[in-house]
């Protein structure tokens, strides 16, 4: 006799509920969004867009720049050879000078490192844009860079040396990758 009256219960209940939600009754106003806050903020993404101070030095300086679909934009000033073009997790070397966009003035280079530079594409230590550009070149190629602020330093930059949400211009010359 229990049984049936557990079971009982628990018709009643999944009937209560069956016709609760099919009624609409404890409906939201916007089922698409997200109930959490936090889920709805990450959900919408960020539009990034050009600073206005740095789509017009792009338009005057870079009008031919070729944009990626992160919104790097690049200009190559020296075709490569080969068809070869290094994957993510390969190690490359480059030669690279780096320079604010709005001022010129000199951020780094690979030169003041003793040489070229080694790295491993697609790790997080590496600025995004240069993922984003370098996976495309060919060996001996150069490339000017332009990274936006999102693809290089952020929103905070790097604490005593760069400011936040500034873009950077590299000119970068892809010497090998293995």
């Amino acid at each position: 006799m229990r049984s049936f009256f557990v079971l009982l219960c628990l018709g009643v209940a999944l009937l209560t509920i069956a016709l609760v939600v099919r009624s609409g009754k404890l409906m939201r106003e916007n089922p698409g969004e997200p109930i959490n806050a936090a889920m709805r903020q990450a959900l919408a993404g960020k539009a990034y867009q050009w600073s206005p101070a740095d789509a017009a030095l792009l338009a005057e300086r870079f009008p031919s720049a070729i944009e990626t679909p992160n919104g790097a934009r690049y200009v190559i000033t020296k075709p490569g050879a080969g068809d070869a073009t290094p994957q993510k997790g390969q190690l490359v070397t480059v030669d690279y000078a780096a320079r604010f966009l709005l001022n010129d003035e000199k951020i780094d280079a690979s030169a003041d490192h003793g040489g070229p530079y080694n790295f491993v594409v697609g790790q997080p230590n590496i600025l995004p844009g240069w993922s984003d550009v370098l996976h495309q070149m060919r060996k001996g190629e150069r490339r000017t860079i332009v990274l936006p602020y999102w693809l290089a330093y952020g929103e905070k930059g790097q604490r005593g040396k760069i400011p936040g949400k500034v873009s950077i211009v590299v000119d970068v010359e892809l010497i090998d990758f293995k």
